[in-house]
């Protein structure tokens, strides 16, 4: 997430982001404790979602991003689609934000605070086409919106990027890509688990305009297991 505040007191990074309900078993500020946020939201719309027979019928499948506002008083407001793939898939995700619980609000300096929050609705409508990285979440210091600038990027180098897997529980990534796409040009660095010298010079030269992608491969029970995050380079 972008640092600071943004306009008419919306916070796009506070100093307690706000908490999922159902995770006050975890103290606050753990790795823990955000870990098991993550997978609340997850789960949470995994089981309120409600696919769309049109976007069935047009063998649509994707994520849907969305924006929405975590007021101080951990209620959802705003919601609002960034990225849409049709079929109706934006109008079901919206409907799943409306009906979401209050959350535990985000605080800053000692009080809640309103906060904007950017997040991926996956529709997969084959079970054998669902991926078994959806248990998965990819937490790269503050960058948790899609849209993000080149500075917050450049900034966010210094930051850790840890995979948590179903529980909750910190992987080892294995190997690691970063991955830029703009005007039907692709670059690619990669690594065997860490952002290299490599990495972070093509993330200082990267453009407005274009995809930021990072993929991580973490190996659980045999198996390789990739987890991926976007960023779209607004400014």
């Amino acid at each position: 997430m972008l640092f600071g505040q943004a306009s008419d007191s919306v916070y796009t990074n506070a100093e307690r982001m706000p908490y999922f309900p159902g995770c006050t078993a975890y103290k606050i500020g753990t790795d823990d404790r955000r870990a098991c946020s993550n997978q609340s939201v997850k789960a949470f719309i995994f089981n309120h979602i409600i696919y769309p027979q049109v976007a069935k019928d047009e063998n649509i499948e994707g994520a849907v991003y969305v924006r929405f506002i975590v007021d101080e008083m951990g209620y959802v407001q705003q919601p609002k689609l960034l990225k849409d793939i049709g079929g109706g898939c934006g109008e079901a995700a919206i409907s799943v934000l409306k009906n979401m619980p209050k959350w535990e609000p985000a605080y800053h300096r000692g009080k809640p605070v309103k906060v904007a929050l950017d997040l991926p609705i996956h529709f997969y409508f084959k079970e054998s086409n669902i991926p078994n990285n959806q248990a998965y979440v990819l937490v790269w210091g503050k960058m948790n919106n899609y849209e993000v600038s080149r500075k917050d990027l450049r900034r966010n180098l210094n930051e850790s990027l840890t995979v948590f897997d179903e529980a909750g529980s910190a992987m080892t990534v294995s190997d690691l890509r970063f991955s830029y796409a703009k005007n039907s040009k692709l670059i690619q660095k990669g690594s065997s688990g860490r952002i290299t010298s490599d990495m972070e010079k093509m993330v200082k030269k990267l453009k407005k305009g274009g995809l930021f992608s990072i993929v991580a491969t973490v190996q659980k029970a045999g198996k390789f297991i990739e987890v991926a995050k976007e960023y779209k380079v607004i400014k």
